[in-house]
């Protein structure tokens, strides 16, 4: 079956990053190929493939849909719930914690935070 999950470490230097833009980088073999599109979405029609989205159940309480940014690999939030940067805030995620995706399906996944060590 493959990874049924990813853990990405908050750290000092990568906190503000994914504040703003949540990336996956280093973890685009965990995603299907076909939810990664051009970082302007109307370039897309010259894929081989239609774009497609993943929605994202959080443990904050909401779901986010997003597709991937190739080549920076953030997720791009494609719903009406402000996506990871509301997930960064309501969680107050901080460094020394971790953010867990776990695979449901090709399209759905399940993201939750795991607190550092105090």
């Amino acid at each position: 079956m493959g990874i049924s999950r990813i853990e990405i470490p908050i750290t000092r230097q990568n906190l503000f990053m994914m504040q703003r833009q949540f990336s996956v980088k280093d973890h685009e073999s965990f995603f299907p190929y076909d939810v990664f599109g051009a970082m302007n979405p109307s370039n897309n029609v010259d894929k081989n493939y239609r774009v497609r989205t993943m929605l994202i159940h959080t443990d904050a309480g909401f779901e986010i849909e997003t597709d991937i940014v190739e080549k920076t690999f953030v997720l791009r939030n494609r719903s009406m719930a402000k996506g990871t940067t509301r997930y960064m805030s309501e969680k107050n995620v901080k460094p020394g914690d971790v953010i867990i995706i776990e695979k449901l399906s090709s399209y759905e996944y399940n993201m939750k935070l795991k607190r550092g060590d105090a």
